[in-house]
């Protein structure tokens, strides 16, 4: 099918599509830009890349309404959609999907569910060779056309989304239309004729009749005038019951299916975009790679899908993502919501679902399932419990059974970034999150640096583990050796009978995060250093080796550098931890955030103490006039004072204080020239000025120069001129 259209009337002949497109499926001829469909992988990367919005995805709106009006349609709704509606209650969107005429709406995380057995039992044979998954439709277009050889290697499974279709066809509903963040989707699972008749022949037996991206369901409700707020809340009929709605997220798949949190931390990769997977394909060609499954996605997880509405953030999207996964745990808790799949069909009297699939360039072996159909089906009528299944935390998530009280870390995580300033950070941890190396984050006090640690921890292969935090200034150097490596019976007075284990040693398996670790004494960084080589640790007292497996974070407000140079801090141990450094910039340098931040803050602090607030427009610029020395700590305790101080609904600028308002038009004062001059002499004194009026106001050339709208080497070469016009 043509899964690309170009609309040759909006096409300024810029090429930048076919500059974009990784697989140079995109041809410029006679003046005229064409998709090849028979090479083109449906990776959106020429959709995105067109400003003039000369480039889509063939538009299904229309055969689907046709769908909508036989009254049997089931909508399988991927669990990225929030991502689309960030400013709508997720269960009125559902309720909107109602509207329309979906007799029924599943979750595709369901899905992700069902094919979990099939996965793992992939994860165990000992077929020797690493097994790629088969969610990304793009991923396995790209296999089956530009790395045909690896098509065997491909897991024979159904992806979530048609697993999740030929259940509801199971339960008796005709017609099926998935609801995607990713066009290529259409590729797999079906076709749609072009011209007026509106027919699909499927490609994929059992799957969907049509789908539906994001971007095209929002067009769908503006067309048909369908107001989201005001259509009824309402819960998806068929849910998942458990981590499959992380499905969206990097290695959203592993999370799916790994219930213990080990089974998969060296048996399972995850790659994430074309360069990695390109990368990842190429190790498994060669060999090159030891690992039992390869999770592969062209984009960085379905919540970056390229069928997202144009000019919502990417972290925009996984907040509303994150937000509706702890609604619905929290539904889930409270007996509120749909029926988990397989006491649904259950019910409807369904019989095993088939969860195979095949692929164009022939079907994968037998051998890379010891029975793949076997494996890949499930008895809905057998009603056990799973033995097998953890306990769950209070925000839905397994932790391990840990005789310290430990768990795996349930703090919620406020990521909020939508600035240019934090987009090389997001990058970076989005690679990090995957993999174990050491990370050493460095940033002024109140920027957010614990945040960043448990986001790493929480979306990484370590998330089911606890995510132990020790502040290395705030403990005693007397107390701090024996609570970072435990102490045996009698090791001094007052030691415990039983000896106790330290914080390193209760991470393990999980992650350790040091914060302020520029205060730890000398004689303890050598001990750390000595973990960190060995993964083993000697409990003060003791003599027996105890092995450990913490990831560590470090983190530190000061100059490293410099306390290395005056002695404070070891050389070696800095090289250790340094194995990835992340920076994170301070408030004033990610000014973009700080409006987005007072919002979240407002209805984070609104929530808990029942006092919801919003805030003016001249209170909000305020705000983001000020240089938050604090940073993003000392702007959400301003706006935690305010909820709670101000009794009015809206927060103005008489509400806000004083030091904050007076800060107001700093940047605006007047700059003078005396008399009259040359015009250059002039110009060369205002610019002197603002200059210097920037450097009192602002940390770093980079704010500085984000202020004044010019680039940081300009700003790093003027102060130095106006130093050598001084002569400093």
């Amino acid at each position: 099918m043509d899964l690309i259209e170009t609309r040759d009337e909006l096409c300024t002949r810029c090429y930048a599509c076919v500059r974009a497109c990784p697989v140079e499926a995109m041809h410029a001829a006679n003046g005229a830009v064409r998709a090849d469909g028979d090479t083109c992988v449906g990776c959106g990367a020429c959709v995105g890349e067109c400003a003039h919005g000369a480039i889509g995805f063939t538009d299904h709106t229309q055969f689907v309404l046709d769908l909508l009006a036989h009254g049997d349609a089931a909508a399988v709704i991927s669990p990225g959609f929030p991502g689309a509606f960030p400013d709508d209650d997720p269960l009125r969107v559902i309720g909107a999907l109602r509207v329309l005429g979906c007799a029924t709406v599943w979750e595709a995380a369901a899905g992700a569910e069902m094919v979990a057995s099939a996965y793992r039992a992939a994860l165990e044979s000992p077929s020797g060779r690493t097994v790629i998954t088969s969610t990304c439709p793009a991923a396995v277009r790209l296999i089956e056309v530009h790395r045909p050889e690896l098509v065997q290697s491909i897991t024979p499974v159904a992806t979530p989304e048609v697993a999740a279709s030929r259940a509801a066809r199971a339960a008796g509903y005709s017609r099926v239309i998935c609801i995607s963040p990713c066009a290529a989707f259409r590729l797999e699972c079906c076709r749609t004729c072009r011209g007026d008749e509106t027919r699909a022949v499927q490609n994929v037996e059992g799957g969907p009749d049509a789908v539906l991206t994001f971007s095209e369901l929002r067009e769908l409700f503006d067309r048909l005038g369908t107001h989201i707020d005001q259509c009824a809340p309402s819960a998806p009929d068929v849910t998942a019951e458990g981590p499959g709605r992380m499905l969206p997220f990097p290695a959203g798949l592993l999370h799916s299916l790994d219930r213990s949190g080990r089974a998969f931390r060296e048996g399972a990769v995850s790659a994430t975009g074309l360069r990695e997977c390109l990368e990842i394909l190429d190790a498994i060609s060669s060999r090159g790679i030891v690992a039992s499954l390869a999770e592969v996605s062209l984009c960085r997880g379905c919540a970056d899908g390229p069928a997202y509405p144009q000019g919502l953030g990417a972290w925009r999207r996984r907040q509303a993502i994150l937000s509706y996964i702890s609604v619905m745990e929290g539904a889930g808790r409270e007996g509120v919501g749909g029926t988990p799949i397989l006491e649904q069909l259950t019910r409807q009297g369904a019989g095993e679902i088939d969860l195979l699939r095949t692929f164009s360039s022939g079907p994968s072996p037998a051998s890379v399932l010891a029975d793949p159909r076997e494996q890949a089906a499930f008895d809905p009528h057998s009603g056990k419990p799973d033995a097998n299944q953890p306990r769950r935390t209070e925000r839905g998530r397994p932790t391990r059974s840990a005789s310290h009280g430990f768990a795996a870390d349930s703090e919620p995580v406020d990521m909020v970034a939508y600035s240019p300033a934090m987009e090389s950070v997001i990058a970076l941890m989005q690679k990090v999150c995957s993999v174990s190396s050491t990370v050493l984050i460095t940033g002024a006090s109140g920027v957010g640096k614990e945040v960043v640690a448990r986001y790493i921890h929480r979306t990484g292969n370590r998330s089911c583990e606890p995510f132990v935090k020790i502040n290395c200034a705030a403990i005693p150097e007397t107390l701090l050796e024996s609570e970072l490596f435990g102490y045996e019976e009698g090791a001094f007075t007052g030691a415990r009978r039983s000896g106790k284990p330290g914080l390193i040693e209760l991470a393990s398996g999980g992650t350790l995060f040091l914060d302020e670790i520029t205060e730890m004494p000398m004689a303890l960084q050598a001990k750390l250093l000595q973990v960190l080589q060995e993964k083993c640790l000697v409990r003060v007292g003791g003599t027996r080796q105890i092995r450990v497996d913490a990831r560590v974070i470090a983190a530190t407000n000061r100059d490293i550098e410099r306390a290395i140079k005056e002695g404070r801090f070891r050389n070696d141990l800095y090289y250790r931890l340094n194995v990835i450094p992340i920076r994170v910039p301070s408030l004033v340098e990610r000014a973009g955030d700080i409006a987005p931040l007072t919002y979240h803050f407002l209805e984070k602090w609104g929530a808990r103490y029942g006092r919801p607030h919003q805030i003016s427009r001249e209170a909000r610029e305020a705000l983001e006039e000020y240089n938050w020395p604090g940073n993003v700590r000392e702007l959400e305790n301003v706006l935690e004072f305010l909820v709670v101080t101000v009794d009015a609904p809206v927060i103005g600028i008489e509400h806000i204080p004083a030091h904050i308002r007076s800060a107001r038009g700093k940047d605006a004062a007047e700059v003078r020239v005396s008399g009259i001059m040359p015009l250059r002499r002039a110009v060369d004194e205002v610019e002197r000025q603002l200059i210097e009026r920037a450097s009192e106001t602002y940390p770093s050339t980079y704010a500085i120069a984000r202020a004044l709208g010019v680039n940081q080497s300009t700003i790093v070469r003027k102060i130095q001129r106006l130093a050598n016009d001084r002569g400093e």
